[in-house]
Formats: structure tokens, sequence, C-alpha cells
């Protein structure tokens, strides 16, 4: 496929190594890899190999360079692969597929996104949204493995639809078999999916707040490795666990969260559904740290005890879940007490039975509780994975519906052998195997058998046939699958499963007691775990848990278990009938996957060159071993030996018929028959005529009984060059025509009506002298001046036939522009503050009807913004219309306050039981407007201290953080001035009014001491003079102006009048024996304060620094 290259490089195109063995062809490997060429042609088929580390080899512009140039002229690359597949789309209207295999860690996940990326390029760049589906499915489906830091987790199928100009208008995703037990416990130096480190890395702090989750992932089960998995594993207090592996930092997993929230943005996700997301991921994280422990019971009996209840009540609060009900749906017992402590933990036994799922709700073990939450999470994820790729694809739907053409990326699994192997990773390996089946062993089969068919002189070439070890997965029922499928629809256990595996005899399966078995795959045996196997199998969800779920408030999850749901996961929890078995559904995806595929697909090999993915190493002996497995030397030595394509001659004459000569007449009788004549009755020998008579050898074309084969992909590239220009030519002549037969009619037109205007004119001008010639005749004595009547009766006229044209003229612009405003009018969900508005078309006749249509949108769309208001976003209106008042270009942190809604109660003070108990506060002061943790500034020496700062309907109340003993309570009535520097600091003065006992109320009285006299010095609401010695209120908080506002407020409704607001870099305040000037500084540049403030007392000032 491409030109030799130097020798130091070693050769582009393996086929062309002489001789073509294993070792010349591993040989060829190393010495370009050790230069960093890491891709390699074995014919039309492209071997890329994983270099462990990033290269400069991916870029915009050397995509154009592929898709400029023929492949052959340029090295090896996955963009070639990419354009040669996108050409045929776009030129051959053909569906296309890139298959890309491999083991796990080849670098399969990275040549997809390349291969994605060079399409998007390719069709103009318009696949924005495609891009953006690759990279949330990657956070979602994507984790580190022993074997590999980026790992898919699931298959998938891109199909990226095309128009007729080869612009990309949509797609759509294919998912198989996500690897949802991962969700429950990882193995030790895994990852869980990567989207879980990623929220507790780069959310915020408001946004962990709001979903009560923590910033270290040691907090959560699911995301620990190793022991820590199961619940007697080591507790984070006592042994933290180790990091998790890969190279993915908490800088990187923070970044990538932003490119996930990024992606579900560019797909068309509101913030809701974003929101619902993420609540529904923190519910898992917490679900996961709920446990339960065995408790002997008062009649002996053994029962279940909840642990980490808060955890429990606090996963339920964030998605509207009764956590009660949800405590009794796990502790459920299972259906028969009288089982074995192993078959005790099936939780399929009681989600699929009626009676079982009904019978006794005492439990029967904590085991029972921990496989049901297992459970619940698994089917959890899987079923949000499934809505997030449903979603996807509905972003991804082409606007008009219609027949067109698809380019396929398929990332499929690759086989794995891990520590411990289940179900999924026997079905993942089945995937693996059939699909590796269909694109070596079978290609191997099918061109031989064509040659053969078609005569052609071949030599049979040996190969390894791939299906033999696929039928012993899936061929009949005495298959693997076929006896796992009868074993689940009978519910016998996996002791019967494994007997029937014995009686089986199968030379690549082997059954190793008790409770293993191995099979022979085409890449090595692996060992597999039958406990549990066929209870997995069923994967059937507890109806008990799913309808506490389906209850909840939050839409999303109430969605995802909403009777007849399971089928996000294949399952139907509504349906009297048994959900289709795990195994079913793979074994029928993959069947239909393999037999979508073309005949002869892009074929991307990618192999690993060292085991431990480091840079710079190249194992010989692993990578013999792939070679091998993946059948990469039969396919070259076919590619020697054979053809790169084959084409029906009908097919050749169709599409090169244009390189034909000038067709020459029709014959006499008894002369040769016509080209046309002799392509009916014998395609082949037109064919052949018609490929000689190119500028290519004859040695490239092979003839058989119905097609022609081609030797080389140069060969097709030099045809289609060929026919492209040849092509080009006709277009040109036939532009050439239509311009001149248009020029002609024209021509024609204009002349009609140039004659047709001056037969009209001379008709007027007629009409216009017998007028005037009677008007003289009549009017003998008219001075002679009236003769110029003629020129000013023609001026009339043409005037009148202006006018009458500029009134139908403003009459079309008018209709048309009003007509047309209403499609290009902005989304009536944004926001009245978007100033989008469609340009005016005619600015100088609509201008002021443009102008005041605007201003009537403007103000509908407002009254639509309002009345969707209820009373709780009309108050937080009302405070940020405030804000804005009172602090919009007077205070610098102003404009990032904006986007940040105001919360009032953020340590959740209402939720407290010591708060509803009294303590604290009186009842006057129980309704909490604002509440948080501030810094109280002291008057002699400026430091701060720790205390809670509550705003009530009618006091500001200062509290001890821990014990909630009142400090100090300043009334609404007492406040008179806020006072605030227009720097970006956090220091807000509250200036008290100085007022004696008589003013003081019987509330505020009674927060003193009955013990203590009301001139003490302790007293808070002493006699006269009391209010003076404490002086104002200086307060330090990172929402001050949240705080300013709600006083501001407050103050406003007790008192009847508004408080004074004073922002100045210099103001007075009293600090009880005498008045102090603040006075703030900004030494650190224009943007003051940014990096803390610094109180300094000297005297009577106190210096505020920035």
């Amino acid at each position: 496929m491409a030109e030799p290259e130097p020798a130091p490089a070693g050769l582009a195109d393996a086929v062309l190594l002489a001789p073509l063995t294993e070792d010349s062809f591993l040989h060829n490997l190393h010495v370009r890899y050790k230069r960093d060429i890491i891709y390699t042609y074995v014919g039309n088929a492209l071997v890329s190999v994983n270099p462990c580390r990033a290269l400069p080899l991916y870029s915009a512009e050397l995509v154009r360079t592929y898709l400029a140039r023929p492949p052959y002229l340029l090295p090896p690359h996955l963009y070639a692969i990419t354009a040669t597949a996108y050409r045929w789309v776009r030129d051959r209207n053909e569906n296309q597929c890139i298959v890309i295999t491999g083991e796990s860690g080849a670098g399969k996940t990275e040549a997809a996104r390349v291969c994605l990326q060079c399409a998007v390029v390719a069709g103009g760049g318009g696949g924005g949204a495609l891009a953006a589906a690759g990279t949330l499915l990657e956070a979602f489906g994507n984790a580190a493995t022993a074997r590999n830091h980026n790992a898919s987790r699931f298959g998938k199928l891109l199909d990226i639809e095309f128009d007729f100009k080869g612009e990309p208008v949509g797609g759509h995703i294919t998912h198989y078999l996500l690897e949802k037990e991962r969700v429950c416990c990882v193995a030790e130096g895994e990852r869980n999916f990567h989207v879980l480190y990623q929220l507790l890395a780069g959310a915020d702090a408001h946004l962990l707040k709001r979903l009560k989750l923590q910033r270290s992932w040691e907090q959560y089960r699911v995301l620990r490795g190793g022991a820590t998995c199961a619940e007697g594993g080591a507790s984070p207090r006592r042994a933290p666990p180790q990091p998790p592996p890969g190279p993915r930092a908490p800088q990187a997993d923070k970044d990538h969260f932003a490119f996930t929230k990024a992606a579900m943005g560019a797909l068309g996700f509101s913030a809701a559904q974003c929101g619902a997301v993420l609540r529904v991921l923190a519910f898992l994280l917490k679900l996961g740290n709920v446990q339960f422990e065995p408790q002997h019971n008062i009649d002996g009996s053994i029962g279940t005890r909840l642990q980490h209840e808060y955890e429990l009540r606090e996963a339920c609060a964030l998605v509207g879940v009764e956590a009660d009900a949800l405590v009794l749906a796990l502790g459920a017992a299972p259906p028969h007490d009288d089982v074995a402590p192993e078959e005790s933990c099936s939780v399929e036994e009681e989600c699929s039975s009626e009676a079982g799922s009904e019978s006794n709700g005492a439990g029967a073990g904590a085991e029972w509780a921990r496989a049901l939450r297992d459970r619940l999470i698994c089917a959890l994820y899987s079923r949000l994975f499934t809505w997030l790729v449903n979603a996807v694809n509905d972003a991804l739907k082409p606007a008009v519906v219609g027949a067109r053409r698809s380019l396929g990326i398929l990332d499929v699994y690759g086989l794995e052998s891990l520590a411990h192997n289940g179900l999924e990773r026997l079905l993942i390996n089945y995937a693996a195997e059939r699909v590796q089946a269909a694109v070596t062993a079978a290609t191997m089969r099918r061109e031989q058998e064509e040659y053969a068919r078609e005569a052609l002189s071949w030599a049979p070439l040996p190969y390894a046939d791939h299906e033999l070890y696929a039928d012993l997965l899936d061929a009949g029922p005495e298959s693997l699958l076929g006896m796992l499928r009868e074993c689940s629809s009978r519910g016998v256990s996996d002791a019967l499963f494994l007997q029937r595996l014995q009686r089986r005899r199968h030379p690549r399966l082997l059954v190793l007691p008790p409770d293993r078995f191995q099979v022979v795959h085409f890449g090595g045996p692996v060992v597999y775990s039958a406990r549990g196997i066929v209870a997995k199998n069923r994967d059937a969800v507890c109806r008990r848990c799913a309808a506490v779920l389906a209850e909840a408030r939050e839409p999303l999850l109430a969605a995802l278990f909403a009777p007849g749901a399971g089928a996000f996961i294949g399952s139907s929890s509504g349906s009297p009938r048994r959900p289709c078995a795990l195994a079913c559904r793979q074994r029928a995806l993959v069947g239909a996957l393999v037999r979508r595929l073309p005949c002869a697909p892009r074929l991307v090999r990618c192999l690993r060159a060292d085991a431990a993915l480091r840079p710079h190493r190249f194992d010989s002996t692993l990578l013999r071993h792939q070679i091998r497995t993946q059948g990469i030397m039969d396919m070259a030595l076919l590619r020697r030996a054979g053809w790169c394509e084959s084409m029906c001659a009908r097919a050749v004459l169709s599409r090169y018929g244009v390189l034909r000569a000038r067709a020459t007449p029709t014959p006499p009788p008894g002369a040769p028959a016509s080209p046309a004549l002799e392509a009916r009755d014998d395609p082949v020998r037109a064919a052949r005529a018609l490929l000689r008579s190119l500028p290519i050898p004859s040695a490239e074309f092979a003839y058989g009984r119905t097609k022609v084969f081609i030797r080389s992909p140069r060969t097709v590239w030099e045809l289609e060059a060929l026919r492209a220009a040849r092509v080009e030519k006709l277009v040109r002549g036939a532009q050439r025509a239509w311009r001149r037969y248009r020029a002609r009619k024209r021509h024609v037109a204009a002349a009609k009506i140039v004659a047709a205007w001056r037969r009209y004119r001379k008709k007027i001008a007629a009409i216009e002298k017998r007028t005037a010639k009677r008007i003289s005749h009549r009017n003998l004595h008219v001075e002679p001046e009236a003769s110029g009547s003629t020129e000013a009766s023609e001026k009339n006229i043409r005037g009148k036939a202006a006018c009458v044209i500029w009134r139908a003229w403003t009459t079309y612009a008018k209709r048309s522009y009003l007509l047309g405003l209403w499609a290009r009018l902005p989304a009536r969900h944004r926001s009245p503050a978007c100033g989008a508005w469609p340009p005016c078309p005619r600015p100088r006749l609509l201008a002021r009807t443009d102008a005041m249509l605007r201003r009537m949108h403007h103000k509908w769309r407002c009254a639509v913004y309002r009345r969707a208001f209820d009373q709780t976003a009309r108050n937080r209106m009302r405070e940020k219309v405030t804000a804005s008042v009172l602090f919009k270009d007077r205070k610098v942190t102003y404009a990032r306050s904006v986007a940040h809604p105001f919360v009032g109660d953020y340590v959740r003070l209402r939720a407290s039981a010591a708060w509803r108990r009294g303590l604290g506060a009186a009842a006057a002061d129980r309704y909490v407007v604002f509440a948080d943790v501030v810094g109280k500034v002291a008057r002699s020496s400026g430091r701060v201290s720790r205390c809670l700062a509550v705003v009530s309907t009618s006091a500001l109340l200062l509290l001890e953080a821990r014990s909630l003993r009142l400090k100090r309570r300043v009334p609404a009535h007492t406040v008179y001035r806020l006072s605030l520097s227009p720097y970006a600091d956090d220091l807000l003065v509250v200036h008290v009014r100085a007022c004696g006992g008589v003013e003081s109320s019987t509330e505020e009285l009674s927060q003193c001491s009955s013990r203590e006299p009301l001139d003490a010095p302790g007293c808070l609401f002493g006699g006269e003079g009391a209010w003076r010695r404490r002086g104002d209120v200086l307060v330090r908080t990172c929402h001050v102006l949240e705080l300013a506002t709600k006083l501001f407020l407050v103050v406003q409704n007790a008192v009847g009048a508004p408080p004074h607001v004073n922002i100045s870099t210099e103001f007075e305040a009293n600090f009880g024996q005498q008045m102090v000037t603040v006075s703030f500084h900004a030494v650190g540049g224009g943007a003051a304060g940014e990096g803390g403030a610094r109180l300094l007392r000297r005297g009577s000032r106190m210096d505020v620094l920035l």
C-alpha cells in the first residue's frame, strides 16, 4: 500500500518483506518502533504498536494532508485508514466500518478516538457533538485496570452518518455489556469508573456540600480497592488505602471533570439533567458506604443491624427516597431459611419470585443485605449508563430522516485474563472471540473459497480456524452459553452447571473442582469462577428495592426504576415473564454485530509492546504471542499471494466505464459487437478490454468467471484517480454547455424584453403626441411656454410609476420581514438577560418597527420568565435585585457573585435538633434567614475568632459554633448602617445604634442571667451605656454580599426604612469606649483583596491591608 521506505526505518508495508516470516515481521516492527514509527501496513490493514507515551503524530493539518494525497505516497497512519474509508463513503456511496482489535492495553480506545477525530475533520469539522459523546462515554464507561490505565469497560460501535456532500449530520452508538460489577468493588491495583473520581476531585466546595460528599475518595467503599471492598475490610481510620492506580493525578481528574461537564453541555443536556446525574452518582457513592452486620436477637435468632445509618439517610434525602422503606427492602430475608450459607445470598431468588419477595421481612443475615445492596448499586449504574447512551443518541440523531451512508468505528473488547474472572469476563472474552473469528478466520475462508469459485490459480493457505473456539461458547444447546441458559431457566445450582460442563468433554474445556472451569480461547486459556454464575446470569433486580426507588422524588432515579424500565438492562420488572438472561442478550447483540460487519472491513490491529505499559520497551515474546493469536501472519501471507480487492465485472464497468474511449457508432451486420452489447453479453471480457486500455500494468488484474481481482491498493487508487480526472473533465464540459445555454437563453429573453419595451415606449409617445396636439388645437391662445407640457406630463407619469413600484416593494419587504421574523427569534427558554435578536435586514426602512417589536418581545419574555417563578424563586430574585442595586459598580466582588445563588443556611442550622429544641435563641428568632460560620473581629487587637452568625427575621445573632451558646444579640431596629469597602475583601461592619436599657425589649433583657445585675460587665443587655460599651459588630465572611443583602432586607422589614449602606475606603466605627477610623489600604495592586486582608489596630485607627 505504501512505497518502500529507507532500510534503516524498515518497510512501511510488511507484505513486501523478503522473506515474509514471523521473525522478519517482528524485526521490522522492532526497527520501526525504535524510531517511534508505530504504524505498519499489512496490505490494506494497519498494525499499531502502543508506544505507551504521547507522540506528536496527530494534527488537523496532517488529516488534510492524508485527505489530499494518496496513502501510498505517505507513511502508514490511522489517518490513512480513516481517510480511505471516508472517501469510499463519500465517493462510492458505500457503508464502511473500521474494526479495531487487540488485547487490553494495546491502545484500542486511543485509536478509536483518533479515527473519530479524523472523520470529523474530514467532514468539515461539524461533528463537535460526536467528539463530546466520546468524551462523555469515556468518563462513565472507562476505568483503570491492572493492564491498562484507561480501559474501556464496555464495547461500542459508533456509526457516523454523512450526507451526500460528505458532511457528518449525526450518529448512533450501540454499546455492549457494561462491566457493572466493577461499581460494587474494584480489585487491588485497579480503579472504579473515571467519573466517580472526577466528581470528587473536580466539584467545587458548594457542589460537594449540596451533594453531601467529601473530597477524599478514601471515604467511599466502592472506590477503595482490594480488601477494603469487603465489609470487613480495612477502615480508612486504621489503615488508609493506597492511591488509585494509573497516571491520573487529582489535578487530571479535576480537569477531566470540566471536560465531562463541557461534553454534557455540548450534547444539549440541561442544567437539571446534569444535576440529576450528579445526584444519582452521589446517591450511589453514599449507598455503597451503608454496611450491615449480624446481631443476636433476644429470642436467640440472628438478625441484621444497619451501620452508618446517617449515610443512608443523607443519600435518601439527596434523591427523595423513603429511607425506612429502603432499609426494610435491603434487610429482606432470603425466600428459604434452610438454604446453605453460600446460596443464601442469591439475590435473584428473592428478586424473581413474588412469594419470596414478600415472605419474610425479619432479615436472615448481613450477607443477604450486602448482596442486595451491591446488586442494587450495579443495576443503578448500569441503567444510568444506558440512559446516558440513549440521551447521547437522541442528541446525535439527524434532524432530517432519510437514507444515508455511515462510517462505523468498532472498539470491541480485548481478551482479558485477570486474577478473578466471572460471568462478565466470560461474556467479554466471548465477544472478543466472535469478532476475532469474523474478521480473521471467516475472512480467510471466504476469500479462499471465492478464489476457488472464480477458477483462479490458487494454492490454499493454512490458517488458524478461530471459529472453532467461538463455536464452543455459543454453537447449539450443548455449548457453554447454551448450558448456562438452560440452567438459569430451570433455576439449578452452580454445581449442576459444572456437572453439565464435565459431561461436555471438549478438548478446549476443562472443569477444575470445586467451583472453577477453564476455557481455551484464541489468546490462551482463561480460568473462570462458577460461584454464583447461574444466579448472575438471571440479572434480576430486587422488586422491593426497585419499587422503593421508583417512588423517589428525583425524576431521573424514578424513571430508571419505573415499572417497565427494566428494558434499560434487558429485563422488565413489570412483566410477569422471566427476564432475558444476561448471556442471551450478549449473544444476540454480538450475533447482530457480526452479521452487520461488511465482508471487507478496515482492520486496525493494536499490539502491546510491554506488559507493564512502560515506554521504550519491546517485549518480543509478548508481541509474537499477539501476532499469532490475532492471525496477522495469516493475513499477511494471504495479501502477499492473493488480491486486495475484488469487484463484480458489471460493477467495474458501471464505475469505470467513463474511462472508455469515445463510443463508436452502431456496427453494420456481421461486424464485431459494440461495447454496450459486449458488456451485456460478457461483462468480464468487456471489463478486461476496458482495463487493458488504461495506463496500468495488466499484471495488476486477474479475471474470474464473474469478478475482477485487483492486486494492490495502489492500483485501486490509480483507478480512482483516473476516474476522478475523467469525471472532472466531463463536469467541466457540462458546466460550459450549461453556461452557453443559459447565456443564449438570457440573450434571447433580453432581446425580447428590449423589443417589447421599445414598442411600449413608441405607443406611449404616440398617445402623448396626439394628446398634446388636441390640447394645442383647443387652446389656440395659450402662451408659447405651454409647449413644455409634454415633458412635464412624461415626468409626472414616471413619478407615479415610481411611487407605485416603491409602495409595492415596501409592502413586499415588510411582509417578508414579518413572516420570516418568527423563525429567527431567540429560543423561548433563554433568559431575558440574553440580548440576542435577529439583525434587521433593511434598517433604513424597518429600523423603527424592528426596535418596537424588540421591546415588545423583551417585555413578553420577561413576563413569561416571571410567571415561571414560585415564592422561593421570587424571594431569591428579590435578594439578587437588591444586591444589584446596592453593590453593582460599587463592590469588586459583585461580578463574581452574580452566578452563585444565595443559599442562606450554609450550615443546615434549620435541620439541627439542638436549634429546634430552642437552644441558642428565643422563639422570635427561630426562622433562619442566614447562617454561616464567620470570623468575628476583636476590636482591641484585630484578631479574628470563629463564631456562628445567624440572621433571623428580627435580629442578628452571634453564637458559639459548637454549643450554640448565645454570645450577642443585635435587634434589627438598632442597626442603622452597613459599611463595606469597594475592594475584594470580606469585611462587614454593622453599625449599632447606641440605645439604652429603656429601649431594650423584654426579650432582649430575658437573655441576661437573672443572677447578674443589668449593669454587670458580662451582661449582654445591660442598663444605660451597655450598648455603647459593646459598640459595632465587625465580621469577616466569604459570603459578605449575601450577609449584607439579607441583613439589609431584614432591617427594612423590621423598621420600615432601609439602613444606610456605606461603601468607602475609610469610615468610622463605634468600638464601645471610642470612635475608631477603619481605613482600607490596597497594597497589592489593582486586584486588591484577592490574597486576603490583614487588620492592624493602632490607637484610634484600624488599618486593613489588602
